[in-house]
């Protein structure tokens, strides 16, 4: 709740303060990978001398010695073209993140946190959010109100997030600590810099503290009886009316007001669902329809955007220049394009489980997942045979790509090479006994089917020739 609670959480300092407690953090640690901090020790590094390093930081610990480093700054680029700015603690610093974190998760997940965030939480994720989107639109919650927080992780005010948190935690040794890790200030180009505002993104504590902040968000939205859905700083207030539309706006910018924090108006949108559409999470749900058998229904796909960059990952991935051999790019490129399309997916499985669940109560459901996995799956073969072209050339092209139609077939890609296929994985969805060769199969009874131009024809032949 955003209420402070009559039952604090205390005595959480001494709850670290075991060898087996800073064991687990490290070996979370470990799991999770990442580069070192500004001691230059890594991972692999700290594993050598795991025990002794321990040792030395449970004393250090004991006696109240620990101070945290400031973190190493790098960049990475984000969607807009802009740098995001990363916080790199060293692995000392995240292992005393991650104990503290393990021991004040279960009780904010019990007793503080909102069912409708869903982002950085223990068995929450994307999915559970769409779903409970999908869910509102099905039950008339077609007015959305989607906002975006200017600089949300860059922005938060360090004093006043640190009244929210006295609300829940009386441990002063724990609450010290925390406000020690957000003035840690940051290394760039050897010079140490003050952090006045925000919690280091790639601090293994910062999503912890950014939902404990927009907790009070999430409260408020619900005293005022305003269904919304949450991942972490990406939120939509969905409404039945443009009435309650309008006051899920004023909740919002009075809420955030308090908060130091400010809207990014150019992210920010008010959608009518019969006619809008809108994105969230990297997908699009396209406004209501009619067929022509005058049934209604809307749609769920990728976002345009996150569509591009699968193309331009791929484009900049599989360039003429590089001599792989088959195997060599299954192993390259299958963990890229399997986790790309298990995202897109996840409004497929969405779709199905909802679908399912309203058909159990009665309902119809009028949603359904559309994704062209036949072009961006073609989009991948065409550029392996355009790079299969150049093989013992001075050059290639797309018109040679395109001749190595028939010699690398669709069944080369998907049997011979063992490329990840989104349409197999889509049909795993519906049908998860379906094996490799029967999703061939069923893709060569299509193709039987499928009747071909003149044009085409002559095409076929003559690359059959060649």
């Amino acid at each position: 709740m955003n209420e402070p609670l009559k039952f604090k959480l205390f005595s959480v300092y001494g709850q670290i303060l075991h060898k087996k407690v800073l064991e687990e953090a490290w070996q979370h640690v470990k799991k999770n990978k990442g580069c070192g901090g500004i001691d230059k020790i890594s991972i692999k590094d700290f594993e050598k001398n795991s025990e002794e390093y321990l040792n030395k930081l449970l004393e250090e610990l004991k006696n109240k010695e620990y101070k945290p480093s400031p973190v190493a700054r790098k960049y990475i680029p984000k969607k807009n073209g802009k740098l995001r700015p990363l916080g790199i603690p060293t692995i000392k610093d995240r292992i005393v993140q991650q104990a503290v974190v393990n021991k004040l998760q279960p009780f904010f997940e019990t007793n503080v946190f909102h069912d409708n965030s869903c982002g950085f939480r223990p068995n929450r994720d994307v999915e559970l959010a769409i779903k409970k989107v999908l869910c509102r639109i099905e039950y008339g919650y077609l007015y959305v109100y989607d906002f975006d927080i200017k600089g949300y992780f860059d922005n938060i005010p360090h004093k006043k997030l640190m009244k929210v948190i006295n609300k829940y935690i009386s441990d002063g040794t724990v609450l010290d600590l925390i406000w020690k890790w957000l003035k840690a200030g940051y290394m760039e180009d050897s010079i140490r810099y003050e952090q006045t505002s925000g919690t280091q993104q790639g601090g293994v504590i910062s999503p912890l503290l950014a939902n404990i902040y927009l907790n009070e968000l999430d409260w408020e939205l619900h005293k005022n009886n305003l269904q919304f859905v949450r991942y972490a700083d990406d939120s939509i207030v969905m409404c039945k009316s443009k009435e309650e539309l309008a006051k899920a706006k004023e909740i919002v910018y009075e809420v955030l007001e308090k908060l130091g924090l400010e809207i990014a108006e150019d992210k920010t949108d008010e959608i009518d669902f019969h006619k809008d559409d809108f994105d969230f999470l990297n997908f699009t749900f396209k406004h209501l329809k009619m067929s022509k058998q005058g049934n209604i229904y809307y749609q769920i796909v990728p976002s345009e955007k996150s569509i591009k960059k699968f193309k331009s990952d791929m484009k900049s991935m599989i360039k003429k220049s590089n001599t792989y051999s088959f195997e060599k790019w299954k192993e390259v490129l299958n963990p890229v394009i399997r986790g790309k399309y298990n995202y897109f997916l996840i409004s497929a499985r969405a779709c199905y489980e909802v679908r399912n669940k309203l058909i159990e109560l009665g309902k119809q459901f009028h949603g359904y997942f559309y994704m062209d996995y036949t072009k961006l799956d073609g989009y991948v073969r065409h550029r392996l045979r355009v790079n299969f072209s150049c093989r013992g050339k001075k050059h290639g092209g797309q018109m040679q790509g395109k001749l190595l139609t028939v010699k690398y077939g669709n069944d080369f890609f998907i049997k011979d090479m063992g490329l990840v296929n989104g349409r197999y994985l889509l049909n795993l969805i519906f049908n998860p006994t379906m094996t490799i060769e029967e999703f061939v199969a069923m893709g060569k009874h299509k193709i039987h089917k499928k009747r071909y131009s003149i044009k085409k024809n002559n095409f076929f032949k003559y690359a059959l020739a060649k």
